[in-house]
C-alpha cells in the first residue's frame, strides 16, 4: 500500500506557520538597549487568561507619553531573563469601504399634511445594502425619516426610523445637513421612505442613493483638560479660554467642549503651546453652534486639528458684539498607540523609557504581524513609573584648559603696552646722563 505523500502546498504551508511561530516567540532582540541608559521603568502584569505563548498588547498611559522620547521612539520591552523582547508599534487607523448602488425612483408622491415618500429600486434581489442618501432641495428643515423595506412591493417591513436635518446660514455660508439613513443589512430590492410632515410643510425630495458600507473606526483615547482661565480680550472682542492636558507629550488631533448655552454662532481660532508663552494657531476659524428652536434643535461643539503633542491650548472665541459663551470644560481626544509582543507565562516583562537619544527600534515582528490575528488581544497592565536603579548619568567631560592668553585675552597687549613703557623710561635716563657728561656744543 501506498504512503499519500504531503501536497507541496501543505508543506508549504506548514513551514511558514513554524516560521512565524519562531519569529514571534523569539525573545532575542538587538536594539540599542543598554541598562544604563534609560531613565524610567514599569512593570508589566500579564494577563490572567494568558494560557500560553501568545501576542499581547500593551497602551501607553499618561506618564509613558510624558516621559518618553518623541514618537516613542525609546520603549524597549525586557524579559525577566534579561533578553529584549522584539515588539510593533502600532498606531490605530480606521477603514470604510463605501459601494454605491444604482436604483430608480419611484411612485414619489406627497400626502399633504402627513408625509413625501417615494421608493428607491435596487432592480433584483440579493445585492447588500444597509445606507440610503436622500437628495433634498430644501433647506432648514428637521423631520422624522421611516426607511421600509420589501421583495414584492406588497409587504413592507420597517427597517429604521431618525431624524433627518439641514441647518443652514447663508450670511456665514454655513450649511449642516444629515440626510443619510443607516439600517440593518438587507438584500431587500425595495426601499420606501416616508418624510412625515409635522405641520412644517412638504419637502422637495429630488432623489436618492443607496449603498453599501463598511467601517472599522480608528480606536481613541480620551484626555480630559482641566480649565486654566477664561478671560475678555476687547480689542479683538473675543474671549481668550486656556486650558491644559495633564502633561506634554500626549498626541491629541479632536477637542469637545462643554458648552451649557443654546442659540448661539460662533467663528473660534485654536491655539497650542509648550510654555503658555509662544502659540501656534493649529485650527483657524473653525464654527461651533447650538440651537435649540421649535425648527430646530442641533449643535456642533467640536473641533478637529492635526495632531499635536503640546499640553496647553488656548480658545480664541470670536463674539463680535455678543455675549460671551461660557465653555464649563473640555475633552480631547488621540488615536491610540499600542505596542503588540509575544509574551510567555512564567516570565515577568518591564518597560523601560526615558532615553532621548534612543532611536526607533526595528524588529522582524513588523513584518510577521501581517499573517497573525491582531484584534481581540488580551492587554497588558502598566505598574506605577519608578526610577531605573540602572541608570547612570553621564557627567559630561571637563573643558579642556585654554591658554592663559586665551583665558586673559588682554594680558598680552598689557604686557607689551608696560614694557613699551619701561624701555621708554630707561632710554630717556640714559639720555639725560649723556647730556652731563657731554661738553656743550660750541657757540
Amino acid at each position: 500500500m501506498r504512503t499519500r505523500q504531503p501536497r507541496p502546498i501543505l508543506r508549504l504551508a506548514a513551514a511558514l506557520v513554524v516560521a512565524i511561530v519562531s519569529f514571534v516567540a523569539a525573545v532575542n532582540a538587538f536594539a540599542d538597549f543598554a541598562l544604563t541608559d534609560w531613565l524610567y521603568v514599569k512593570a508589566l502584569a500579564l494577563p490572567g487568561d494568558l494560557g500560553e505563548d501568545g501576542l499581547v498588547e500593551l497602551v501607553p498611559d499618561r506618564e509613558v507619553f510624558a516621559s518618553s522620547s518623541q514618537r516613542l521612539a525609546d520603549l524597549r520591552v525586557v524579559a525577566s531573563d534579561g533578553s529584549e523582547v522584539p515588539y510593533q508599534l502600532e498606531v490605530s487607523a480606521g477603514q470604510s469601504q463605501r459601494t454605491t448602488l444604482n436604483v430608480k425612483v419611484l411612485d414619489k408622491g406627497d400626502v399633504p399634511g402627513e408625509y413625501t415618500t417615494f421608493v428607491a429600486d435596487l432592480g433584483r434581489e440579493g445585492i447588500l445594502h444597509n445606507q440610503i442618501d436622500i437628495r433634498i432641495g430644501s433647506s432648514n428643515f428637521q423631520r422624522m425619516a421611516v426607511v421600509e423595506s420589501s421583495a414584492d412591493r406588497e409587504t413592507w417591513l420597517t427597517v429604521s426610523e431618525r431624524q433627518i436635518y439641514d441647518f443652514t446660514v447663508k450670511e456665514r455660508g454655513l450649511t449642516t445637513q444629515d440626510t443619510r439613513i443607516g439600517y440593518p443589512v438587507s438584500t431587500a430590492r425595495y426601499l420606501r421612505v416616508r418624510i412625515l410632515d409635522d405641520g412644517e410643510g412638504l419637502l422637495n425630495v429630488a432623489g436618492a442613493a443607496v449603498s453599501h458600507f463598511e467601517e472599522s473606526p480608528a480606536r481613541e483615547t480620551d484626555w480630559p483638560l482641566s480649565m486654566i482661565s477664561a478671560e475678555r480680550d476687547t480689542d479683538r472682542r473675543a474671549t481668550l479660554v486656556e486650558m491644559a492636558l495633564g502633561s506634554s507629550g500626549i498626541p491629541t488631533n479632536r477637542m469637545e467642549l462643554e458648552v451649557p448655552d443654546v442659540n448661539f454662532y460662533r467663528e473660534v481660532d485654536l491655539q497650542s503651546s509648550a510654555n503658555r508663552q509662544d502659540w501656534l494657531t493649529v485650527s483657524s476659524r473653525a464654527a461651533i453652534y447650538a440651537y435649540d428652536t421649535p425648527k430646530f434643535v442641533g449643535g456642533s461643539l467640536v473641533i478637529t486639528y492635526p495632531e499635536s503633542v503640546m499640553r496647553y491650548f488656548r480658545l480664541v472665541i470670536f463674539d463680535e458684539d455678543n455675549l460671551p459663551i461660557t465653555v464649563h470644560g473640555a475633552n480631547a481626544s488621540g488615536i491610540q498607540r499600542r505596542l503588540l509582543f509575544s509574551a510567555r507565562p512564567g516570565l515577568q516583562y518591564q518597560l523601560y523609557y526615558g532615553n532621548a537619544g534612543a532611536r526607533s527600534p526595528s524588529y522582524d515582528i513588523e513584518r510577521v504581524l501581517q499573517f497573525l490575528a491582531t484584534e481581540g488581544l488580551s492587554q497588558m497592565a502598566l505598574g506605577p513609573q519608578q526610577d531605573n536603579p540602572g541608570f547612570v548619568a553621564v557627567v559630561p567631560p571637563p573643558p579642556p584648559t585654554l591658554p592663559l592668553t586665551e583665558r586673559l585675552p588682554w594680558l598680552l597687549p598689557a604686557s607689551v603696552a608696560a614694557a613699551t613703557l619701561v624701555v621708554g623710561l630707561l632710554l630717556y635716563g640714559v639720555l639725560r646722563q649723556a647730556r652731563k657728561l657731554l661738553p656743550p656744543p660750541p657757540e
